[in-house]
């Protein structure tokens, strides 16, 4: 059989509202750096101004816990709001690759993450996101799914379909926002027919 190699992409189509986020986390970030200078620039006035004769050791260990400790959540809000901006640029890439399709997500085109290797064998249906097989493997308690998009509605010339497959986890319905040419790409490497009743089968001749 012919190895077949197919890959797309998928990216926010609306990005305003994660600019709004990365703009507040970003701000965050800043106020927590700020807060974080203040409590080391006040840990210094502690140390090397406070009037022995008018305050105990005992005042300038506790004021200096109180700054310190101020200082480290400030110093770890920074890093975390920092670091959490970048998580609301979310895209998608998957690859299909002579069997096996390959599922990652993207953080703002700077972090990867793998999600899925899903073999054909694993493979138990395909069919349209929103159809009536969809909507029965939905309503089934064991099944769990998973939406690889960052979408509500498909990009030009892209739909939402299912996959039912069989995980390490147990069984998933996973949603992607693709081309028809990536399922045709899938089901004519198959030696099996897995796709939905309903689905229309003129498009596969």
């Amino acid at each position: 059989m012919q190895d077949i190699f197919y890959e797309e992409s998928v990216s926010m189509r609306d990005d305003r509202p994660a600019k709004r986020m990365y703009i507040v986390f970003t701000v965050l970030g800043a106020l927590c750096i700020v807060f974080a200078l203040f409590a080391l620039f006040s840990l210094y006035i502690v140390w090397f101004f406070t009037d022995a004769e008018q305050t105990t050791m005992t005042q300038i260990i506790i004021t200096t816990v109180i700054w310190g400790v101020v200082m480290i959540l400030m110093i770890v809000g920074a890093v975390l709001m920092l670091k959490k901006r970048h998580s609301f640029y979310i895209s998608y890439d998957y690859t299909y690759v002579s069997g096996d399709l390959r599922i990652s997500k993207v953080m703002h085109q700077r972090k990867r993450k793998h999600l899925y290797t899903i073999s054909e064998n694993r493979m138990i249906k395909i069919g349209r996101y929103d159809s009536e097989s969809y909507k029965k493997l939905k309503a089934s308690p064991e099944n769990k799914e998973d939406i690889l998009t960052p979408n509500e509605e498909a990009g030009e010339g892209k739909e939402f379909f299912y996959i039912y497959t069989g995980t390490a986890v147990g069984k998933k319905i996973l949603v992607l926002e693709c081309r028809l040419e990536m399922i045709s790409a899938i089901i004519r490497h198959l030696n099996k027919n897995i796709l939905e009743s309903e689905f229309n089968r003129k498009q596969w001749k």
